[in-house]
C-alpha cells in the first residue's frame, strides 16, 4: 500500500507539473505565510501566525509544481475553486533537526517557520505536508486563503537599499540569491559590498555554476547591524545584530544559524529570491544550510570559499552530508527499511533508485574506500554523519570535506537539475 500510495502521489504530480498557467492563477508577487511550529520528539503541529504580500516574485513562472520530492516537508497550493494543485515546494527546516536532539526528547519548543509562493488570484488551500520516516507525507496544517483579506498584511519598503551584484537578466528565468549580510554595521557596509563580490567569484569557480554563470543572478540587501560579528555562546560573546545570528546551534560549535526567520524573510524580500543567502561578519569557521529555507557562511574565514558552496548544495539541492561522526548510529536517524530521500547518501535498501546507473560494470557494491577506486563512482560506508550503514557515491566530494572543490558526479547532476528547473 505505501509503494501505491507514492506512485499515485507521483502520477498526481507529474500529470499537474506542465499544466498551470501562472497568469490565470497568479499575480507576480508574492504570498508570504508565517506559523508557529511546535512538539517535541514524537508530535508536532503548526499554528498560523500572518500572511504578508511581499513586491516581488522572484521564482519560475513556468516550474511551479515541484517534481524532485525532496525535504522533509512540503507546501501544496490548491485553487479552492476546483482543488487544483497550482503550486508545490519542498522544504526542510531546523525545527525538524531540533527534533532528533536530547532536547526534544523531554522539551516541547516552538519555532518561527516561513513558506512563500506566488500571489494567488483567487481563494486558494493552502497545505503544509510531513514526511515520515518511511517517506509517506502527511498533512499537518490546511487553511483556506481569501488573497483579498484585508488582513493579509503590507508593508513600504523604504529602509533599506538593494543592489545587483551579478545581473544575468529575467530573474523569473534565472536563478536568483538574495545576500544578506549580518554582523557589519553602517562603517562595514563597503566591507559587505566587497565580501558579496568575493563570494560572488568563489561561486562561479565551482562546477556546474561556472558553466552557467548567465542563469544566475545575485542581490544584496543593506541591512545594518548595530555590532560586527556574532553570538559565540560558547564563548560567552553576545552581539546586537539584524539577524541575530549564532554558533553552537544544537551545541554544535561550528552550526551557524538564526532563528529569526520573520526578519530573515523581511529583508530579503527587497529583492526577487530563490535563495537566501546570509553572510556573517566574522572570521571564525562555521556555517549553514537547509533546503529551500537558508544558507549561512562566515565571511573571513580561510576555508569561507568551500564553505560558501557546500552549504549551497545543502539548501539549493537538498545534498546529505556525507562526513560521519564518531557517535551515533544510522538506524537513530533513518529508518533503515527504505531509502533516504537525500539524494547522494544510500543505505543500499533500494540502490537502483539512487546512483547505481553511474557505477562500472564490475564495481564492487560496497566500494573499498582505497586508491585504486579513488576515482569511481560506487558506494563507500560513512555518510549522513554516522560510519556504519550510510554511502556515499565517491570517495570525497565538496559534500564531505573542504580538501576538494568539486561536487560529486551525484551531487554535480542534483545541482545541475535543479539549477535548470529554476533557469528555464
Amino acid at each position: 500500500m505505501k509503494f501505491i500510495f507514492t506512485f499515485l502521489t507521483v502520477i498526481i504530480f507529474n500529470s499537474s507539473y506542465s499544466q498551470i498557467n501562472f497568469e490565470k492563477y497568479f499575480i507576480d508577487k508574492t504570498l508570504r505565510f508565517d506559523y508557529s511550529i511546535a512538539g517535541n520528539s514524537e508530535a508536532t503541529n503548526i499554528y498560523f501566525k500572518q500572511l504578508k504580500e511581499e513586491p516581488f516574485w522572484g521564482g519560475s513562472t513556468i516550474n511551479l509544481i515541484d517534481k524532485f520530492n525532496l525535504g522533509d516537508y512540503r507546501i501544496l497550493v490548491f485553487n479552492a475553486e476546483d482543488n487544483k494543485l497550482i503550486y508545490s515546494r519542498g522544504f526542510s527546516s531546523i525545527y525538524i533537526e531540533w527534533v532528533f536532539t536530547e532536547e526534544a526528547k523531554h522539551t516541547d519548543r516552538s519555532f518561527y517557520e516561513s513558506v512563500v509562493m506566488p500571489f494567488p488570484k483567487n481563494s486558494v488551500i493552502i497545505k503544509i505536508q510531513q514526511r515520515d520516516p518511511q517517506n509517506i507525507f502527511h498533512t499537518l496544517f490546511t487553511k483556506k486563503v481569501d488573497p483579498k483579506s484585508y488582513f493579509i498584511l503590507k508593508d513600504k519598503q523604504t529602509k533599506y537599499a538593494s543592489q545587483k551584484v551579478h545581473y544575468s537578466g529575467n530573474h523569473h528565468k534565472k536563478l536568483d540569491i538574495v545576500i544578506i549580510p549580518d554582523g557589519y554595521t553602517k562603517d562595514e557596509m563597503d566591507k559587505f559590498h566587497s565580501d558579496c563580490n568575493r563570494f560572488v567569484k568563489y561561486f562561479f569557480e565551482v562546477e556546474p555554476f561556472k558553466s552557467n554563470k548567465n542563469k544566475v543572478n545575485f542581490w544584496s540587501v543593506d541591512a545594518i547591524s548595530e555590532e560586527s560579528g556574532a553570538d559565540i555562546p560558547g564563548d560567552g560573546i553576545w552581539r546586537n545584530t539584524v539577524l541575530n545570528s549564532h554558533f553552537y546551534t544544537f551545541d554544535s560549535e561550528r552550526y551557524l544559524t538564526t532563528q529569526d526567520i520573520k526578519t530573515v524573510r523581511d529583508i530579503a524580500a527587497y529583492t526577487p529570491y530563490d535563495q537566501i543567502y546570509i553572510l556573517v561578519n566574522t572570521d571564525k569557521y562555521g556555517g549553514g544550510g537547509i533546503y529551500n529555507y537558508y544558507n549561512l557562511c562566515s565571511a573571513d574565514h580561510p576555508s569561507a570559499a568551500q564553505v560558501f558552496t557546500h552549504e549551497f548544495g545543502h539548501a539549493f539541492a537538498a545534498l546529505a552530508d556525507e562526513y560521519a561522526y564518531d557517535e551515533g548510529t544510522a538506524d537513530q536517524l533513518y529508518d533503515m527499511t527504505v531509502e533516504p530521500w537525500q539524494v547522494n547518501i544510500t543505505n543500499l535498501v533500494d540502490f537502483e533508485s539512487k546512483w547505481k546507473n553511474l557505477v562500472e560494470v564490475g564495481t564492487p557494491i560496497p566500494t573499498p574506500d582505497t586508491k585504486k577506486y579513488k576515482n569511481t563512482v560506487g558506494a563507500y560506508e560513512g555518510a549522513g554523519y554516522v560510519k556504519k550503514g550510510l554511502y556515499r557515491p565517491t570517495p570525497d566530494c565538496k559534500m564531505r570535506s573542504n580538501n576538494t572543490n568539486d561536487f560529486c558526479p551525484v551531487c554535480y547532476k542534483a545541482v545541475l537539475d535543479m539549477l535548470l528547473f529554476y533557469a528555464e
